[in-house]
């Protein structure tokens, strides 16, 4: 079945190439000159009353929703990174650990510590990049938008290329250019994080938006291990959890013996790294998060294993002598995130979520 791709758009340029969102129009400023972003088409505001406010082509031009939406998400990629201050991303590596046989968490009969199974790394473009060109030639190669640094010429570009009705060319990618492929169907796609989506979703919303990364480097060594824990230093006495049943083990414990002992924990953890497992879950760190009142450290975990419940809310405190975990799961993602922020003392304004409805 051929995809349908939406003729209506939230984002405009005005006559002076600002880019104007939906939101900002009013029935003042609604008959200025406004152009698609994608192809320069004529565009009006459509402020009506029924249907959600949007933009859609003046009256006597014909917008091409597959050419707007391609063109459109190069404009805006090449904005966000023009204007954002980090261009973070995210994909999947195996690390190798030279201490694991003498970590007190290497199981021997797993071949390994469980923490360092394949887990997100996080870079930012913006560290040693700070040029974005759309349409950049390289090697013989038009990247849709082509990443460069001015400063180090050497330094091999980064393509972003996005997918609308095409994939990638196998050609381009077999240059060993370092490619980031967005797949795009609609207007907010190109607004997402670009966190790589292989044969799990491990950063999954409302809807998942489709990243695949190309001949960027999946194995690293860790010269030094940030888990890595001696039997010295671990502190003996098990974690004290209520509202779970089943024996847990926590990867990221530091020891109790800290100043600050719920902040180191909030250090200790990174996103992306296994959090705790048990017989039931093996859930990676999805957010983390202090409490407003700094009394209490709140984790987001996500099961890939085929947890029943995968989405796992941790709320922890200290007692002055242990950690203390009080286990939250969901069925789905907008469940665990409104524990995840009223954990920290915030409040909720996502609406009632399935928990609630269930």
């Amino acid at each position: 079945m051929q995809m349908k791709y939406s003729v209506k758009y939230n984002k405009v340029y005005d006559k002076d190439n600002n880019i104007v969102d939906i939101s900002s129009v009013t029935p003042a400023n609604k008959d200025e000159q406004y152009f698609s972003i994608g192809t320069r088409t004529p565009m009006i505001a459509a402020l009506g009353e029924k249907n959600q406010h949007h933009f859609r082509a003046k009256r006597g031009y014909v917008l091409n929703p597959e050419t707007e939406l391609h063109k459109y998400a190069k404009a805006i990629l090449k904005h966000r990174f023009d204007t954002e201050e980090r261009f973070p991303f995210y994909y999947y590596c195996k690390y190798t650990c030279p201490f694991e046989k003498h970590c007190i968490f290497y199981e021997e009969q797993n071949g390994g510590c469980g923490i360092l199974e394949e887990r997100l790394s996080e870079y930012d473009l913006k560290q040693f990049y700070d040029t974005a060109t759309i349409e950049g030639d390289c090697d013989g190669f038009t990247a849709d938008v082509l990443i460069t640094s001015s400063s180090v010429v050497k330094r091999r570009p980064v393509f972003l290329e996005v997918a609308v009705t095409h994939h990638c060319e196998s050609e381009k990618v077999a240059s060993g250019h370092k490619i980031i492929e967005l797949f795009v169907k609609k207007e907010n796609d190109v607004y997402c994080n670009l966190v790589e989506s292989p044969q799990y979703n491990f950063y999954e919303g409302e809807e998942k938006v489709q990243i695949k990364f190309h001949n960027f480097k999946t194995k690293k060594d860790l010269k030094k291990c940030p888990h890595y824990v001696s039997e010295k230093k671990y502190h003996p006495q098990r974690p004290v959890v209520i509202e779970m049943r089943m024996p847990t083990k926590f990867y990221c414990q530091p020891h109790p013996g800290l100043a600050s002992p719920l902040q180191a924990y909030c250090d200790n953890v990174e996103i992306g790294m296994l959090f705790a497992s048990n017989t039931f879950a093996k859930p990676f760190v999805f957010d983390k998060a202090m409490s407003l009142d700094k009394k209490r450290f709140v984790v987001m975990g996500k099961d890939i294993y085929g947890a029943v419940k995968p989405w796992i809310v941790y709320s922890i405190t200290w007692n002055g002598r242990n950690y203390y975990y009080q286990v939250l799961s969901h069925f789905d993602y907008q469940s665990a995130l409104k524990d995840f922020t009223l954990e920290q003392g915030k409040e909720w304004h996502g609406g009632d979520p399935m928990s609630d409805l269930c």
